[in-house]
């Protein structure tokens, strides 16, 4: 059985800081410098921004009803036909958030370190340590999670040493130059890079508070921080590439370690791949839980079934993912994963916000 036992502000920071940062940290700033070049470090930080704005939505959404998780009280704002159908949505977007994030870094692994590993290997790999830690309690979890501060450490120290190399302040002169237009665009893909904060949906009546209002500063600590790092990586990218370069290197920050010369290290960008797989896997086991805890609700099962659901839903993750070792597939389905995201973790929260609202205040049961 599992045990939704309460977890402190702090672990659902770390929660939080490193299911946003996950895979994306090696692209960025390449989808968000589509348009606006030298001046996306300001798209990547307006992203954090919007960001910040859908925290709040959801922190007021859960705070009418701070005593029940989404699954529970969803029903209550639509009616249970509706309901019920939500949570089977988000409970898919959760599986595919996992299935995302775990094909995506089996492609960095598999093209940059494990050349000549089979494909389905790395995914199996990696499906079922994300599973054996996603069948435990929040506690458990939220406990794991905090033991790879350090991992995270030691790779922030790489990134910001790697910045150290050649490159050019002038890159970011004149600042705006591109326009407003081009920056607000590539806030979008800048915007899909924080998910990770929908899980307040859930994990919000399972934290220990002596008021709501620490959930919130909590959240937007996090979220400030991982907007800090994607805009730090965003500026060591910017000051060591040329606009040309930036549209044709879809993974900036690998070439950016790969030349970086460390006399203690030969390869310092296998180093940091290897390490922030730790990080990959949090991203993964996180959405797993939430995945099984919508789809347990959904389905009125007992709480001792998790595990298993846990389980089946990673040998999905694993028996799609086989299939998308091909890297156009894989593209195709990160747009199709964007949008999905823009609709499920903003568009659905503002408009039950928007419904209880309506409804007038709601109680605690």
């Amino acid at each position: 059985m599992i045990h939704l036992k309460e977890i402190s502000i702090k672990q659902l920071i770390c929660l939080v800081i490193f299911t946003q940062v996950g895979a994306k940290v090696l692209t960025i700033p390449y989808e968000e410098s589509r348009n606006s070049g030298y001046d996306s470090w300001m798209s990547v930080l307006l992203g954090g921004v919007i960001a910040q704005l859908v925290i709040l939505i959801v922190y007021l959404l859960g705070k009418r009803y701070e005593d029940r998780p989404f699954p529970q009280y969803v029903t209550e704002i639509t009616g249970k036909p509706l309901g019920l159908l939500l949570n089977v949505l988000f409970a898919l977007y959760f599986i595919e958030s996992s299935l995302m994030v775990l094909v995506t870094y089996a492609n960095f692994i598999n093209r940059w370190v494990l050349f000549k590993t089979p494909w389905f290997v790395i995914i199996a790999l990696m499906a079922a340590t994300a599973a054996y830690i996603a069948s435990s309690s929040l506690r458990s979890i939220a406990v794991i999670t905090e033991t790879c501060i350090l991992m995270f450490t030691i790779c922030f120290v790489i990134v910001c040493i790697s910045g150290l190399g050649k490159g050019d302040w002038l890159h970011f002169a004149p600042v705006g130059s591109h326009g407003l237009g081009p920056i607000i665009k590539d806030a979008i893909p800048a915007f899909w890079a924080y998910a990770g904060y929908e899980r307040l949906l859930y994990f919000s009546p399972f934290v220990k508070r002596h008021s709501n209002k620490e959930i919130l500063i909590g959240m937007s600590i996090a979220n400030g921080f991982t907007t800090f790092f994607y805009v730090l990586i965003s500026a060591i990218v910017l000051y060591n590439f040329s606009e040309p370069q930036l549209d044709l290197v879809t993974e900036p920050m690998v070439f950016i370690l790969r030349q970086f010369k460390w006399p203690m290290v030969q390869n310092l960008d296998i180093l940091f791949m290897v390490i922030w797989l730790s990080m990959t896997l949090v991203t993964i086991y996180v959405y797993l839980f939430m995945s099984a805890r919508f789809l347990a609700s959904t389905l009125g099962r007992k709480l001792g079934n998790h595990a298993l659901l846990v389980w089946i839903l990673a040998f999905v993750c694993f028996a799609i993912g086989v299939w998308f070792s091909d890297r156009q597939t894989l593209l195709e389905f990160a747009d199709y994963h964007n949008k999905a995201s823009t609709l499920i973790i903003a568009g659905v929260p503002t408009i039950l916000l928007l419904v209880s609202l309506a409804r007038g205040k709601a109680g605690i049961r």
